[in-house]
């Protein structure tokens, strides 16, 4: 038997630097994030529920990912912690826009460190991630994809 599953996307703008890249991207950037938030969970079968008929409210999904990613990153300067360059000069010059993370910010890494974020509040709604899809650019994502149920 097949799963529903629901999408839900949410955008940001960021800066971030890869300081260790042998091309541009070692410089400080920015990009116009997307995220698509892909879950899974049974059809809420309670009648007179608000859900009813729903695996969770578009609405309630939208204002997780707003909280644990949006708000977080929004018009904020993502960087590792061990970045000297870039954390000397954030903490000097716009310490409330920056983010240190233990990480270095690519997009492989930040979508799964969204996964970190978001995860612990869709478990106890009963909610499994499918696929965290994250775009860097129109052209350029990188995708946590769940393991399959069955573990195949």
């Amino acid at each position: 038997m097949g799963a529903i599953e629901i999408t839900k996307i949410i955008e940001w703008d960021m800066g971030h630097r890869i300081p260790n890249h042998d091309s541009l991207c070692r410089f400080p950037h920015g990009h116009r994030y997307r995220l698509e938030a892909t879950v899974t969970g049974k059809i809420c079968d309670r009648q007179g529920d608000s859900s009813e008929g729903m695996v969770v409210d578009f609405g309630l999904l939208k204002q997780i990912l707003k909280v644990q990613v949006h708000d977080r990153l929004d018009h904020k300067f993502v960087y590792h912690v061990e970045d000297r360059v870039v954390a000397d000069w954030a903490s000097a010059h716009f310490p409330a826009g920056s983010c240190a993370v233990d990480f270095i910010p690519t997009a492989e890494n930040l979508v799964n460190w969204c996964r970190i974020l978001v995860e612990p509040h869709l478990t106890p709604l009963g909610l499994q991630i499918v696929r965290l899809r994250l775009f860097e650019t129109p052209n350029s994502w990188a995708d946590y994809v769940a393991a399959p149920a069955w573990g195949g």
